[in-house]
């Protein structure tokens, strides 16, 4: 195994709404389309996964689940969902098949996802009702 280092300036950072997505697209609430996005590590079958976004305030993450376990690191700015808020340094860990959504706070938010492997799933909240 090689140590991969990852610096910043190095990071293929791309717009979310220069994104391809197909029907994805229907359920992302166009704010988070402003936000960007950059994998430190792509992640495998095996191999873990490492995804940073950079939100713009008041961005909303639409309700939707993954199929892998995830975390949340706020590394800047704040999120907020039901009556909670979490700021920077805080965490959050989202069992694979929950529903969830979030606001980010009044400025720009800086987010780092960890998965156990790579995970590019996605179940909108319409169609969990759907399935059950």
């Amino acid at each position: 195994m090689t140590i991969r280092v990852h610096h910043p300036e190095q990071l293929g950072w791309r717009k979310m709404d220069d994104i391809p997505m197909g029907w994805m697209r229907d359920h992302i609430d166009p704010t988070e389309l402003q936000g960007h996005l950059a994998f430190h590590e792509a992640g495998s079958e095996t191999a873990m996964q490492l995804m940073e976004m950079r939100l713009d305030p008041h961005t909303l993450i639409a309700p939707h689940a993954h199929d892998e376990d995830e975390i949340f690191f706020v590394a800047e700015g704040a999120l907020h969902w039901e009556d909670k808020a979490l700021a920077a340094g805080g965490s959050l860990y989202i069992p694979a098949g929950t529903i969830y959504s979030f606001r980010t706070g009044d400025g720009p938010a800086r987010l780092l996802n960890f998965r156990a492997r790579a995970d590019h799933s996605f179940r909108p909240a319409t169609q969990e009702a759907e399935t059950g």
